[in-house]
């Protein structure tokens, strides 16, 4: 008869446990996925209607991503695979995004259980310290807009091959402790090069992969003896990246603090601001602010001062004393250490002085791991001090009830996003304040066609933000769609268009007034419109997305057929920003315009200027353009 060595039976229980809690958050997520498609979803996945089962089309997908310089490829690609699902079925993409959610499940489990064993830790100890961290970890109500909002599967991938490098790496640094270094130096290398590698191309903070690997090697880590040529080693492969990072930085570092120029804050209010955000982050990591979850956090508090608001000097004090103690006592507590470093490793970028957005849930996807593990660390070492009977008692009914509040925020948060029409009212309920989620509520209703609702919602922007551009934007284009909608008073409103505050959605939303307009949708005369667009321009608040602006001022005129106005105003956008789609638009213009010698010389002025991914990308419509303007001559 078959017998199970007791040895192994711990690991069966706690095996079997696991993978009942990855059928459970399956069970707690399936509803969620049954929403709809999310704010910048549509900006990053609607070229996927131009996928089809030829690879020119799927490489033209990948390579040509807008969410930053890199482009996120890896990512793009996952989503080209599933470009038929595009754009009516959000299920399948939410689908995927909650397997890539389990498997990195999976590899927090591996994870921890390695560096509890490598940290001596019992059996018994090791497997339910890492049973209960990842369980957290999955069901945690702060991972639910990462996995149900379909383009943050950029973050889980980046998660993912981090993940798989960091797993890779503590391998190869088991096989040096044994003295086989030939080996351990090959997997270690592997891993910074091919997990960083990858994660890095699925979303940028996949660079932090070194970083997380240096927080492992000052805490946990400092027990593995380091062979000959380790500090060698980890000069070039650790330490090498993140000069060339800060090189990159400050030879790009216009661009990068350009986000400012359409920002409503400061470098120094940001970095101000990123102390109570991070603070923010951990209370809700401990569940000890169990409510405030969803995407919009604009309306998020902006420090002035380390007084405005007074909260900012605690949270700054509280910030820089946890970062300085986990240095402190790296060697005395090293799991203490390591469970903070780990979380600001993973905040260092998205928190540092790039004008991003203040605050995003899906930027604790894998930070939140350092908290979630030091929190049971200390709960499991805590009960080993409590002998009497009753407190024993009185702690576990607490940690059982901590524990359950986990799956029942995330049941309440994925039956949340099950329902859009409720979803919508809940998140402009819960953040009044929030600019970006009073525009969700806008086009939500008025892709349902509920133009009274969105007029309502309009309205109530208009009241709560008169500042901004966009609510009268919103306004304009409702009343395009919509004969009950009233036009407001133009003459005001391009008065107000002077000073107004730039929002990011006012380049779309002035692009889809322009198209009505051609369709003859909306009532605004050309002259209106085109005041409209050079007063637009003309505001200094915009300056940092003018370029857009003259984009769009060239688009109007194509419209109205006036060539001499729209070939200038798209040679201002591109002095402005050098888009090669934009190039190409300005070749046929000049073409139309008959004027072949300048569309020649813009044609070869762009074949120079293409890196060999994008002249085989485009090579067929160059040549296409060479031929008509060879004909011409």
């Amino acid at each position: 008869m078959f017998k199970i060595n007791s040895f192994h039976i711990p690991q069966l229980i706690y095996g079997s446990l696991f993978f009942l809690i990855l059928i459970i958050t399956v069970g707690l997520y399936w509803q969620g996925l049954q929403g709809i498609f999310l704010l910048d979803d549509e900006a990053n996945l609607q070229e996927l209607a131009n996928v089809t089962k030829e690879t020119s089309s799927i490489i033209f997908f990948t390579l040509e991503g807008i969410s930053s310089q890199l482009g996120r490829p890896v990512s793009l690609f996952t989503f080209a695979l599933q470009a038929n699902d595009w754009p009516l079925n959000p299920f399948g993409f939410k689908y995927v995004n909650l397997m890539i959610h389990l498997l990195n499940g999976c590899l927090v489990f591996w994870l921890i259980l390695l560096i509890t064993r490598i940290i001596a830790l019992p059996e018994k100890r090791s497997l339910l310290l890492a049973l209960l961290t990842t369980t957290v970890w999955l069901l945690h109500p702060l991972q639910v807009s990462t996995v149900l909002y379909v383009v943050q599967r950029m973050t889980q991938l980046s998660a993912l091959f981090t993940l798989t490098g960091l797993l890779v790496y503590l391998q190869g640094r088991q096989l040096m402790a044994q003295d086989k270094l030939k080996s351990g130096f090959f997997w270690i290398s592997f891993s910074v090069i091919f997990g960083g590698l990858l994660a890095t191309l699925s979303k940028e903070n996949g660079i932090l992969l070194v970083l997380y690997i240096i927080v492992l090697e000052a805490t946990v880590l400092r027990a593995l003896p380091k062979p000959r040529f380790w500090q060698a080693w980890a000069s070039v492969f650790l330490y090498l990246p993140l000069i060339l990072l800060a090189f990159y930085f400050i030879a790009h570092i216009d661009s990068l603090l350009q986000g400012y120029e359409t920002r409503h804050f400061t470098m120094g209010e940001r970095l101000l601001t990123q102390a109570s955000v991070l603070t923010d982050y951990i209370a809700k990591i401990l569940l000890l602010r169990p409510y405030g979850f969803g995407l919009y956090h604009d309306d998020f508090p902006i420090s002035h001062s380390l007084l405005t608001p007074p909260t900012t000097l605690i949270a700054v004090s509280f910030i820089v004393v946890m970062f300085v103690i986990a240095v402190w006592v790296r060697r005395l507590w090293p799991v203490f250490a390591f469970g903070i470093l780990w979380f600001f490793a993973g905040h260092i970028l998205e928190s540092s002085f790039i004008g991003l957005v203040l605050y995003f849930e899906h930027r604790n996807y894998l930070p939140m791991l350092g908290i979630i593990f030091l929190a049971f660390y200390g709960i499991l070492k805590l009960f080993d001090y409590i002998l009497d009977p009753y407190l024993r008692k009185i702690a576990i009914s607490l940690s059982v009830f901590w524990l359950a509040l986990f799956p029942l925020i995330t049941w309440s948060q994925t039956d949340l996003w099950s329902k859009p029409i409720v979803q919508t009212a809940f998140w402009v309920h819960q953040s009044p304040k929030s600019l970006a989620a009073q525009s969700h509520a806008v086009v939500f209703f008025l892709r349902s066609h509920d133009h009274a609702q969105a007029e309502a919602y309009t309205q109530e922007m208009i009241e709560f933000f008169p500042e901004h551009t966009a609510p009268y934007l919103y306004l304009i284009s409702l009343s395009c769609l919509s004969e009950k909608t009233r036009l407001p008073d133009m003459q005001q409103t391009i008065r107000h268009f002077k000073t107004s505050k730039h929002d990011r959605v006012t380049p779309q939303l002035l692009t889809f007034i322009l198209e009505e307009r051609k369709m003859g949708h909306c009532q605004l005369d050309s002259n209106t419109i085109d005041k409209m667009l050079n007063t637009l321009i003309h505001n200094p608040n915009n300056a940092g997305n003018q370029a857009n602006f003259y984009h769009r001022y060239a688009m109007f005129h194509v419209f109205e057929k006036s060539l001499g106005l729209a070939i200038p105003a798209l040679k201002q956008a591109l002095a402005l920003k050098d888009k090669l789609q934009w190039r190409l638009d300005l070749i046929e213009l000049l073409m139309e315009n008959e004027q072949f010698d300048e569309a020649k010389a813009y044609l070869q002025e762009t074949r120079v200027q293409l890196n060999p991914i994008k002249a085989y990308l485009y090579e067929k419509e160059l040549e296409l353009l060479e031929a008509r303007i060879s004909v011409k001559e």
